[in-house]
């Protein structure tokens, strides 16, 4: 857990019952015993469900991303959070962020559909490390020419 983010009572954005604490991975979610949602603080999908929960995955071009006013308040900080359409393929969801602390608001079974996405991706995402990988190796390995520095510290090495 984040040491900017002070644990508070945490209530659900839906139903206003109070959220349980609950370690996922290397995350302390807050999941609301009601309806189900769970609330992820920055960063903790990725430290709970890995790599494809990573925003890097599943926030993309590709998978629309617009962003409209939401009816929730943040659970963390109380802010007006915004709805975001993420679809790929014949998977669809609508997660609820915040702009203030960057909180995640998931109803019950968007996570799964967030990772589903993430797997439909995946091939979209390895062509990509392939071609920046491939350009990395057209650079070759960096040549350093003696620079100011070199020159400086030869002075000193000289004497003067």
């Amino acid at each position: 857990m984040s040491e900017k983010i002070k644990r508070k009572d945490v209530h659900c954005p839906r139903d206003k019952s109070l959220m349980e604490v609950r370690e996922v991975g290397e995350a302390h979610l807050d999941l609301c015993g009601k309806c189900h949602g769970q609330f992820f603080d920055t960063g903790e999908m990725f430290r709970a469900f890995g790599l494809k929960a990573h925003p890097s995955y599943w926030d993309r071009d590709e998978t629309g991303g617009s962003m409209k006013e939401s009816e929730l308040h943040c659970p963390r900080c109380d802010s007006h959070m915004l709805g975001q359409d993420v679809s790929y393929e014949s998977k669809k969801v609508e997660i609820d962020r915040c702009g203030h602390c960057g909180g995640i608001w998931l109803d019950k079974g968007e996570i799964d559909t967030i990772m589903q996405i993430s797997d439909l991706l995946k091939p979209v995402l390895d062509a990509e490390t392939a071609k920046a990988q491939a350009e990395l190796a057209k650079l070759g390995e960096p040549q350093f020419a003696p620079g100011l520095i070199a020159r400086f510290v030869k002075m000193f090495m000289k004497g003067g």
